[in-house]
């Protein structure tokens, strides 16, 4: 949904946009003739893509532009810089809007390589978000698609009076790969 919806987006505004493979950005790239401004990408595939990105191409993901749209860009970058304190005793909430299950184990590999294998992940879904927030040292939401903007910022507010840091998927996969600089967020 958060690619269609971009990609929807993109056309309205009357850009141009082009699908490829992450494997196939780089060819993409150059051989397009015109270089574009703007590559977005799957938050999962960022160490590939970043590596395939000219530095003079702005660089993002799906998720990170939902971060934007539906919730607080700088809560959400403040909230992955809580990351670096975590201890191999610390928990997770990872919250997925959607009623599947969550779309990645990337995010608790990259933390337990980071953190240690100790590192506790509480994984809740849909509207399952608890009122008492004060077990988990810090929360990672989804782009959340599935929600409004005004539920994801009642979430933030909810995780920032108890004083949780939360970010989400996308900024959290570009500081764990160590690009969240690079990465646009504005």
């Amino acid at each position: 949904l958060p690619q269609q919806q971009t990609i929807r987006d993109i056309l309205e505004a009357g850009a141009v946009s082009i699908v490829v493979k992450d494997n196939e950005l780089k060819n993409t790239l150059e051989n397009i003739g015109k270089k574009p401004k703007l590559v977005i990408t799957d938050s999962q595939a960022f160490g590939k893509v970043s590596k395939d990105t000219p530095e003079d191409i702005l660089l993002t993901s799906f998720s990170i532009l939902f971060a934007g749209y539906k919730g607080d860009i700088q809560t959400f970058l403040h909230g992955a810089k809580a990351i670096a304190s975590l201890t191999e005793n610390s928990t997770v909430l990872i919250a997925e809007a959607c009623a599947h299950a969550p779309t990645t184990e990337e995010i608790p590999r990259l933390l337990r390589q980071r953190v240690g294998q100790g590192l506790s992940f509480t994984f809740l879904r849909g509207n399952d978000f608890p009122q008492d927030l004060s077990p988990y040292d810090l929360i990672i939401h989804c782009g959340a698609c599935m929600f409004n903007r005004r539920h994801v910022i009642h979430r933030i507010a909810q995780a920032n009076a108890q004083g949780i840091p939360i970010s989400n998927y996308g900024v959290v996969l570009a500081y764990l790969t160590g690009i969240l600089d690079q990465v646009s967020h504005t």
